[in-house]
């Protein structure tokens, strides 16, 4: 009996050693999980106690990041957020030094705008949805039964729509295939509805927000190695398929669209201001127009001209056409394509 108590104990007592060895290596990872709870914890109710000025979150989103003084508002018919871009003056064009810079880019002006409120991405799929659903609208690419799609040339292809893009798309991607009058159809539904004053951004407005007080060619800076940290371009990942383009030397791990917000945005908060889908402004393009502006608030809308201006590049867009000053001009307003979206302005 004595023998088997003694047993016992030697074996209760090397147990015992054996927790004292292992429970240091079971504590250590076990608190690290319980300080990440912690501070999840934390970050959650902060981010709960977060008041959007004009509007609410929905239940279950993200709160919007903030603009560059803290302001910001949630469009509550779509959800979409939008931050304000305070108003300020900027030299807009680029210098004749600038890598691939165009002459339509000069000659550099003094510009000031006031200040707006901007779409913080660029209107969804899911967005456009709700537009859509809401009012039976109808787009150009729709009622006339096509649109350009890229097959290693861009063609005029029946069948393709914002419904029917080409490439694999969720709610989350932007919206393509959407002419100007598909954007300002959305932006009249918006101001209708929800009020205020809705349309796309004017040259001035979309190259002020894209430079977010900065002078370089691009948001980020001047260099193009570091662009997918920022932009879903031309790239690595694209070159797998479409291996005769000029692309930039990294990977964004995006052939075609990527979801909105997937990039860092700039100084202001904005998200794929450069690259992923270009975006309709609300200017008539002409080449010449920068020596016609004037230094409050330029915009140039000629009634008889019906090429329109685009910016920003997209997941199509070599180097050289992510920049913040480069300007492109569509023949119509009812053109649309795989690689044209657009962002909302509300004044």
């Amino acid at each position: 009996m004595n023998r088997n108590l003694v047993v016992l104990l030697l074996v209760g007592i090397l147990f015992a050693a054996t927790l004292w060895s292992v429970l240091p290596e079971v504590r250590a990872p076990i608190e690290e999980w319980r300080q990440k709870a912690v501070t999840h914890w934390k970050a959650a109710k902060t981010a709960a106690r977060t008041v959007v000025p004009g509007g609410q979150t929905e239940k279950g989103k993200e709160p919007v990041a903030q603009g560059p003084d803290g302001r910001q508002w949630v469009e509550p018919l779509t959800g979409m957020p939008f931050v304000w871009v305070p108003g300020g003056c900027f030299p807009m064009g680029s210098e004749e030094g600038e890598k691939g810079r165009d002459r339509d880019e000069g000659p550099v002006h003094e510009v000031c705008v006031d200040g707006f409120w901007m779409g913080q991405r660029e209107v969804t799929r899911g967005e456009f949805r709700r537009f859509v659903e809401a009012t039976g609208y109808v787009t150009d690419g729709e009622r006339e039964g096509f649109s350009w799609v890229y097959t290693g040339v861009w063609e005029k292809r029946t069948g393709y729509s914002w419904r029917r893009p080409g490439f694999f798309q969720d709610d989350n991607h932007p919206v393509v295939h959407v002419s100007l009058h598909d954007a300002l159809a959305m932006a009249r539904w918006l101001g209708e509805k929800g009020g205020g004053s809705f349309g796309v951004p004017t040259e001035a407005q979309w190259e002020y927000a894209c430079r977010a007080g900065g002078m370089e060619a691009r948001f980020w800076g001047e260099g193009t190695e570091e662009a997918c940290r920022y932009a879903n371009g031309a790239d690595l990942t694209a070159a797998k398929d479409f291996p005769s383009w000029t692309i930039h030397g990294c990977s964004d791990g995006f052939v075609f669209t990527a979801p909105v917000g997937s990039f860092e945005p700039n100084r202001f908060r904005l998200h794929d201001m450069l690259g992923n889908v270009w975006e309709w402004c609300a200017d008539t393009y002409d080449a010449q127009g920068y020596r016609k502006h004037g230094p409050k608030n330029p915009t140039i809308v000629d009634p008889s001209q019906t090429a329109r201006v685009i910016r920003g590049g997209s997941w199509y867009s070599r180097p050289e056409h992510l920049r913040c000053a480069k300007r492109d001009g569509l023949s119509r307003p009812d053109r649309r394509s795989q690689d044209l979206g657009f962002r909302l302005v509300r004044q």
